[in-house]
């Protein structure tokens, strides 16, 4: 009979330990049930947890294996039956199958017996009576098995880094070719262009000493020899290169030992020697700094060494806060005094081992050769401070300005040039938006670039179709109170588009990119509307619900909405005060007097307000000040620090202490377990919201008071 084996005959262990425990899933043939039971049982024991199968013939054996992966197929003689122990073996080359037959008995067959059955992949194990060599036996098995896979996956890895740093190669913009033999076997589109070869012609009858001029070939040799024997992990020689043309030039040749299709080969890499006159071609004369041009190489260069690996290093992006105005007062005399003062600033503060270019007028870049993030942080300060503290004179007028640092790291995983270049711009464009003023240096962080919209106007018209076309969500979760005296239903609206594949994208990721406010005024009326048609829905079922509707810090600025919302109450007659409008802490400080008038309209339309993420700044007393609120939600924050011990009850009591005394409703965000509701009520908190209790869904559904 097949049938998986009851967890009932098993001694589990506490829950505790399960997340520490191996899963291995095991087919037994030829098992009483209760044997079968009692290794299962011992492998529980053991710390491992099984899913085990017994199998009575080929039948339930190929079933199983095609259901899923199994990890081992344990083998007996206890339970006669059709299916035998060489056509298991067969059944399972035949699917092509690595999953090890291991076979238990009490003493090792004839040797022509076992010789048959150690050639058809059964392993034996005499352990029948001792259950710690059995399950010794099946445990060397297990690993032995997950070596081979991890080694599968190791293997899979390599091929797809083979394929990417081919195409690396293919596209890189230095000269780059591999040789087997004294024979080349690939070169890259650059290497054909600089010395004029075709890929397709030329390369099957190019050895490396018709590249190379006859007084290098010996040096050239000699350095491949030692690359290859590895006595060196790589070699670089200075010598003459030899065009198809005939014609030369000087360059630097960097051997590196290689495979190239699955054969040991050498790679070289070859740099161009630079005229006098080319490298002034890549100065600018005004700073004394690399141009665009010498920075594009030298960029292109610090990519490609730090692909290879242990050669990480930074990205600085310097603007000059306010340049178009400074511009426009000092004229093309004084830009061109500060761009040579700020050159020189630059030449002293940065060592000469790394490069420093102006590539713009008011854009200045830096390649910083060091891996430690407190080194660049060290650096950006100086130059903010030195680049603040300048102080130019031009006839009557005085020169001042400041700069925005954008930072990103080079590493490994770099991508392109102009994509480095995006992330540091992004990063120091960042420093004056939102009402900030620059001076100062940001990091830029992976998540800032989206992969829904990469400019506004992508961003309005992916809005715009979703107000069109009804491609918005709404989902809704419980704001659950601690309080019985509670009697409505609460929840937080959240809005989520919907993408062409029916995704749900999080307002957070287009938002921010989107600097039309009459299209953020559409999407605010598209909610507030929706909400108002859900209030009027369930007041007609009898049912009180409230809203927690999310207002951004631009909503605040928006004059026109409250008035339409005043309508929209009126005509559909609802009680205003079922409807929450949810602040950010942060939109409220960054803009007090917007805070203030919206707050104000809001309390004439008997509509309540509630200040989110409260306590993430130190300004949290200076809000409550003037406006009264109605409900104030934690920051996460507190909720986090307080679930990984590192913020204790006494310190989040000393923040509640001060709010309980004004009236005002408490919700805790972000709570994921029963222990924690118990001490946040015994803190004083009033309302619990969290995916422990229900993360959000489509529908107003949570159960508020059943009991």
């Amino acid at each position: 009979m097949n049938a998986d084996i009851p967890s009932s005959q098993l001694n589990n262990n506490n829950n505790s330990e399960c997340e520490q425990r191996k899963n291995i899933s095991i087919l037994f043939i030829g098992f009483m049930r209760e044997k079968a039971a009692t290794i299962q049982a011992a492998l529980q024991n053991a710390r491992m947890a099984p899913r085990c199968r017994l199998i009575a013939n080929e039948k339930e054996l190929t079933g199983s294996l095609s259901e899923r992966s199994w990890d081992l197929i344990l083998l007996s003689n206890d339970q006669p039956q059709d299916l035998s122990f060489a056509r298991s073996a067969a059944v399972i080359k035949n699917l092509d199958k690595d999953i090890p037959l291991l076979l238990l008995c009490r003493e090792l067959p004839d040797a022509d017996s076992h010789l048959e059955l150690l050639e058809q992949g059964i392993n034996f194990a005499c352990s029948e009576d001792n259950a710690k060599l059995t399950l010794t036996y099946i445990y060397q098995a297990y690993m032995a098995l997950q070596q081979r896979q991890s080694y599968r996956h190791c293997e899979s890895l390599l091929e797809k880094a083979e394929r990417r740093i081919q195409a690396l190669i293919d596209d890189s913009r230095t000269a780059i070719c591999f040789s087997i033999d004294n024979k080349l076997c690939y070169a890259n589109e650059r290497f054909c262009e600089l010395l004029g070869y075709s890929q397709q012609n030329d390369l099957p009858e190019l050895s490396l000493d018709k590249l190379v001029s006859p007084t290098h070939r010996e040096t050239l040799s000699d350095s491949i020899n030692s690359v290859m024997s590895g006595e060196k992990q790589m070699a670089a020689i200075s010598a003459e290169i030899l065009r198809a043309d005939s014609t030369r030039f000087n360059a630097t040749l960097s051997l590196y030992a290689a495979v190239y299709s699955e054969t040991d080969a050498i790679q070289i890499d070859i740099t161009q020697h630079l005229a006098d006159t080319e490298i002034f071609n890549e100065m600018d004369p005004i700073s004394g700094l690399l141009n665009q041009q010498g920075f594009a190489r030298q960029l292109e260069q610090k990519i490609a060494l730090a692909r290879q690996g242990g050669n990480d290093g930074f990205l600085f992006y310097i603007t000059m806060d306010g340049y178009q105005t400074l511009h426009q007062n000092i004229g093309q005399e004084g830009t061109d005094l500060l761009a040579g003062a700020i050159g020189k600033l630059l030449k002293s503060l940065v060592n000469e081992a790394h490069t420093l270019a102006r590539i713009d007028d008011n854009i200045y870049t830096l390649l910083l050769s060091d891996p430690h993030v407190e080194t660049a942080k060290g650096l950006a300060r100086e130059i903010c401070l030195g680049v603040s503290g300048l102080n130019l004179v031009l006839g009557e007028y005085q020169i001042q300005t400041s700069s925005s640092i954008g930072i990103t790291m080079i590493s490994e995983s770099a991508p392109r040039a102009t994509e480095l270049l995006s992330r540091a711009e992004a990063a120091a464009k960042s420093l004056t938006q939102n009402e900030r003023h620059g001076n100062g240096y940001s990091f830029f962080q992976l998540d800032q670039s989206t992969p829904v919209v990469t400019t506004d106007a992508k961003a309005v018209q992916r809005v715009v179709d979703a107000i069109t076309h009804n491609r918005f969500r709404l989902l809704f979760q419980p704001i659950v109170p601690l309080d019985s005296d509670i009697c409505v239903s609460n929840y937080e609206v959240l809005l989520r588009l919907i993408t062409e594949d029916d995704k749900e994208i999080s307002p957070n990721i287009f938002m921010n990119s989107i600097c039309d406010d009459n299209v953020l005024a559409r999407m605010d009326m598209w909610v507030l509307e929706e909400c108002v048609m859900l209030m009027r829905q369930s007041m007609d079922q009898g049912k009180r619900n409230r809203l927690f509707i999310n207002i951004t810090g631009r909503t605040l600025r928006n004059k026109s909405l409250l008035p339409w919302f005043a309508e929209q109450l009126r005509s559909m007659r609802l009680p205003a005060d079922h409807l929450v409008f949810q602040i950010s802490e942060a939109d409220a400080l960054a803009s007090p007097a917007y805070y203030k008038a919206f707050c104000k309209a809001l309390h004439k339309l008997h509509c309540k307000i509630c200040l989110k993420h409260y306590g993430s700044t130190s300004e949290s007393d200076y809000i409550l000040a003037d406006i009264p609120v109605d409900y104030i939600k934690l920051d996460g924050s507190y909720l986090r620090d307080l679930n990984r011990n590192s913020l204790s009850t006494r310190q989040l009591e000393s923040v509640i202490r001060p709010l309980k005394k004004k009236n005002i409703t408490l919700i805790a965000p972000m709570v994921e377990d029963t222990s924690q509701m118990g001490t946040l009520f015994r803190l004083g908190i009033q309302m619990v919201q969290g995916h422990y209790l229900q993360p959000p869904r489509h529908k107003m559904d949570y159960a508020f008071f059943d009991e």
